[in-house]
């Protein structure tokens, strides 16, 4: 019997005799779960973004942030706004940072997309386009 067989009997067995259904495996891979507080001020910052109020929504996700640099999609609502709100230089750090975090953000990709196309920057646009239909956000896809 290998570790990771081992590992799983060990929990299916914990399961079995707690009841308990509800499992994050998110050790199981190495990853780490973002603490509520910083999840909290995500919920409220995407409230802010759906107000357009992108002010808002940067001081909440500056929050969340501090409270987990590795917050992939906070850098990347971040840097929505930011883009929205004209300071692409900004924006584009953030989205970058976002997906130096998570690879397989598509939103991301699509929003540094649109960045770079205020930029100018085509080539780049439409390889970021191509990567977040590639990613599988269907926005992308058209």
């Amino acid at each position: 019997m290998n570790i990771r067989t081992f590992i799983v009997a060990v929990l299916l067995a914990s399961v079995s005799a707690t009841g308990a259904f509800a499992l994050d495996f998110g050790w199981l891979k190495g990853g780490k779960k973002t603490s509520q507080k910083a999840e909290n001020y995500f919920i409220d910052a995407r409230r802010a973004y759906g107000s357009a109020d992108y002010s808002k929504t940067i001081a909440l996700t500056t929050k969340a942030i501090a409270e987990d640099k590795n917050f992939a999609n906070a850098y990347m609502l971040r840097g929505k706004a930011t883009k929205d709100m004209g300071d692409i230089d900004k924006a584009l750090k953030d989205l970058d940072t976002a997906l130096t975090l998570d690879t397989k953000l598509g939103e991301a990709y699509f929003i540094r997309g649109q960045a770079n196309e205020i930029m100018g920057e085509m080539d780049k646009s439409a390889a970021d386009y191509k990567k977040s239909c590639a990613a599988g956000y269907k926005m992308a896809c058209k």
